[in-house]
Parts: C-alpha cells; structure tokens; sequence
C-alpha cells in the first residue's frame, strides 16, 4: 500500500508540487512543476489514447522516457521497460511474453529513431519539450490550456487492480534476464515522501529502464527534489563533472562505478551529502574510501534487486549487515539465512511477480529467495556473491566476488574481475582480469605480484591461475561489472 492511499499514479504527486519546485535537469532544459502539467495537457490526447493498453518503451533519452513514466502510470495496464543495452531478440521475446500491444518510440532531440522489427504496432511520439516554457527556449503554453482531470478514474488492468504493472527485465547479470512484474507500491516501498525526505539534488548515473535507474527516479520524484539527468553517450568523467555543475548533493552507483568515479579525481567537485551503494558488493575498501572522499555525507549501501525489490539498508560503513537483522528487521521486511548460507527476504506486502515462464518468485510462506550466499563473522553477515555465479573447480565452489576482494588489495590494482576459464582437466580454473592503478609501469611484474600475493591469502583452489591486465573494465547500464561472456 502507497503512503498516500489515494495516489493512483505518478501524475498525481504533481497536485502537491508547487509549479516552480524543479523535477528534472538535463543539459540546457530545467522542468519544474507546472511546465510538467503543461505538457502532460499539451498531449492529453495522445496519451488517452494509451490508456488501457500495454505498452513497451524502446530505449529513447531518460528525459522523454521520464515524463511517459509520469504520464502513463496509472492510466496504462502495463508499462514494458526495455533498457538500451537489451538485445534485438530479447526485446522481441519480452514483448511478446508481456503481452504487449504497442511499442512507444520517442523521437526527442537525441533519441534514435530506430526501433526493433517487432510484431506490435509501433507509435512514435515525440514529447514537445520546445512548448514546455522558457527553461527549453520555446514559446509559453498559454494559461488556459485544459488540463488533466484529478477526477480521471483510473483504469482497472486484467487482475481488476488499478495499479499499472511496470515490467522490469533483470540484469541478467549471472544468467539469462528474467522479467518481474511490479506496481508503484512495490517500487517504492522504502521509499521516503515528501517532507519526510531530505532535500537533494539527485544525479542519475544508471539507465532508468533499470530498477536501479527506477529507484533513483522514483526516490527524487515522490520527495519533490531535483533529479539531474546524465547523459549516457558521455564519458564517465565527462558526466560527472555535469552532475557536479548542476549542484549533485546525493548519488546513488555501484560499487565499481564509485571506485572509477574515485580513480578519476571527477569525485573531488561533487558536493555530496548523500552516497548509496548498491547492485554489487560493497566491501570495507570502497566504504573507507567513499568515507574519506566525502566525510560531510551520510553512507548507504542498499540491498535491493529486481525481483525482490528494496530489501534493507545499512548506514554504518561497514560491510555486510548486522546479524540481528534477523531478529530485527528494518521497514518490516522479514529477513532470514537458511543452512546453506541463503540469504531470503518476505515483504510485509508483497506484489512483486515473475511474468509466466521465469518460475515462482515466492514460496508458499511468501519467502523469496534471493540467490545470494552469506556468512556470519561475528555480529554480522558478510556476502560471498551470487550462488549461480561460483565457479566450479575440481569440485570446490569458488565465489569470484570473494576472490575480486582480495585481487583487488594487491598493490597496484585498481579494478578487478574474476571469472571462469575452461579447464580439460579440473572443469573451470579462475582467471582474475586487473585494471591497474596509474603507479603500475610493469604490467608483467604486476601479474606475477597478484598471484603472489593471492596465494598467500587464498586455499590453492582459489587463486587465480591465470592474471590477465587490461586497460578497462566494461559495465552494463545497470552499472555492474558485465559477468557473463557474449
């Protein structure tokens, strides 16, 4: 249930947003809130038209994808997300298990034209930024100009609940991507509302057709903040320094994007007073250095995935999470750590679900399996990594977040990726890919040095017997590590 009982939609928070309280920055366009209703009035038409229906976005710039987020939710049956790194054929077969009737394809300023062959009718639609005032250098939209109706009722979908599903496709991080249907209870079920919530200009470094992007967008929505919108084409370094230009106070990144965010200096003009970690494991050595770049903000790692949605946060800056979570949970999701080390979580109000075919995301209790393993050390539990992610070697399971750990303490690495590598004789050996820091000047030398200092650390099985150095580390747009091979 939303905090607001009566909230149908996104579109409905406007009522409570002042016209000029600032929602979205992007370079050389500032929305606030009544240029936002002007344009939700200037295409009341078109998107009457959607309602009811089925929907699926092809990638088009966060700013467009953003405001058909706002003007849909609550009007369409169900929303599609397909993010811009989805494969050609995994966008054909998501749409098709979703039961998608139309696909939406923007045509803003930056915004490809191009569109996958699909078979759904195909609409484009092109928001008119240019009439939404003079923060985009267009002509005001005259005063009178009818608006949205708050009386509007919304429309009921096929299980007779009148809240739109958002369908969210997984990273597909450790496997094949899975689809999780959602609602706007789901998605924001930790989220913190207007003035409860502190004040912040947000920066989106995630593709929001991401849950990680969504969480983002939705966080600074409902609290009324400013959202500055990056753009994706640019460079890390490059999109940083835009969200410090636009006064960036909370950010919200992986793990492995903070450590090239703090490789590049680009951190030294962001004024943070909020930092949040998620999507990957956030060891001690990333929260210390988080902690000394920025010893004004407050330190969040949130544990949080598609499937399940929010589960908890911890504000300690420490790794893991305390063991009395169990005993205690916070927000009121029940957590528990069965024999194996699985870690489950149980919503208090569940709506999540797998859309037919990727299996049953809840037990009969309501318990979701997370797929993630940990271990208790003392008064807290640390995370291995992925359960489907271990590597098999001569018969021992070998986590690589667990090795990527101490890989990455080895003097002279920066970044750190450890994977399989195909063995006749023990079925998988480790393989460790380094990105080293800007100190090393033998790269040889730092290979043999990390095997080294590996094995003084690691059972034989675990050491990487095989160190490659590469310049780079690729990450996908939900900002992880990409794991799986093409």
């Amino acid at each position: 249930m939303l905090p607001f009982p009566d909230l149908r939609g996104l579109r409905d928070c406007l009522d409570g947003f002042p016209g000029d309280t600032v929602l979205w920055l992007a370079e050389k366009a500032q929305v606030d809130a009544g240029q936002l209703r002007l344009l939700l009035a200037l295409h009341r038409g078109r998107l009457s038209d959607l309602a009811g229906r089925r929907v699926a976005f092809w990638p088009s710039t966060a700013l467009d994808l953003a405001f058909l987020l706002v003007a849909l939710d609550g009007s369409a049956e169900a929303i599609l997300l397909m993010p811009a790194d989805l494969l050609p054929q995994q966008a054909a077969e998501f749409v098709r298990r979703a039961g998608v009737d139309c696909l939406i394809v923007t045509h803003g300023p930056g915004a490809s034209p191009q569109a996958p062959a699909l078979d759904v009718p195909c609409v484009e639609f092109t928001v008119a930024w240019t009439s939404a005032g003079d923060g985009f250098g267009g002509n005001q939209v005259a005063a009178d100009e009818p608006s949205l109706s708050p009386d509007t009722p919304a429309v009921r979908n096929r299980d007779g609940l009148p809240a739109t599903r958002w369908i969210i496709p997984t990273s597909g991080t450790t496997g094949a991507p899975k689809l999780v249907s959602h609602t706007l209870a789901t998605l924001t079920r930790t989220a913190r509302f207007g003035a409860a919530a502190p004040r912040h200009h947000w920066g989106l470094l995630y593709d929001l057709a991401r849950f990680a992007g969504l969480q983002v967008f939705l966080q600074a929505f409902l609290s009324g903040s400013p959202l500055i919108f990056a753009d994706p084409d640019r460079g890390l370094d490059a999109q940083v320094a835009a969200l410090a230009a636009a006064g960036c106070t909370a950010l919200s990144a992986t793990p492995t994007l903070w450590r090239k965010i703090l490789m590049s200096g680009a951190d030294r003009s962001l004024p943070l007073r909020q930092v949040t970690l998620g999507g990957e494991i956030a060891d001690a050595a990333v929260l210390a250095a988080l902690a000394r770049a920025y010893p004004a903000a407050r330190v969040t790692h949130i544990y949080a995935s598609t499937e399940a949605g929010v589960g908890f946060s911890v504000h300690d800056r420490r790794e893991g999470f305390p063991f009395d979570y169990e005993a205690h949970p916070p927000k009121g999701i029940e957590i528990k750590v069965d024999a194996t080390g699985m870690l489950w979580l149980r919503p208090a109000r569940a709506g999540q679900r797998f859309i037919d075919g990727d299996g049953t995301l809840q037990d009969d209790a309501g318990w979701i399996n997370t797929g993630d393993l940990v271990r208790r050390e003392g008064d807290r539990y640390l995370f291995l990594g992925r359960a489907s992610g271990a590597i098999n070697v001569g018969g021992n399971k070998v986590f690589p977040e667990e090795v990527e750990r101490i890989v990455r303490e080895a003097p002279g690495v920066a970044l750190a990726l450890v994977k399989a590598r195909r063995s006749s004789i023990t079925g998988a050996l480790v393989e460790a890919v380094v990105v080293p820091d800007g100190a090393v000047t033998d790269r040889k030398a730092l290979a043999r040095d990390v095997q080294r200092y590996c094995r003084e650390r690691l059972p034989p099985y675990k050491v990487p017997a095989i160190v490659t150095i590469s310049d780079v580390l690729e990450t996908a747009g939900s900002g992880k590590i990409v794991r799986n091979e093409p």
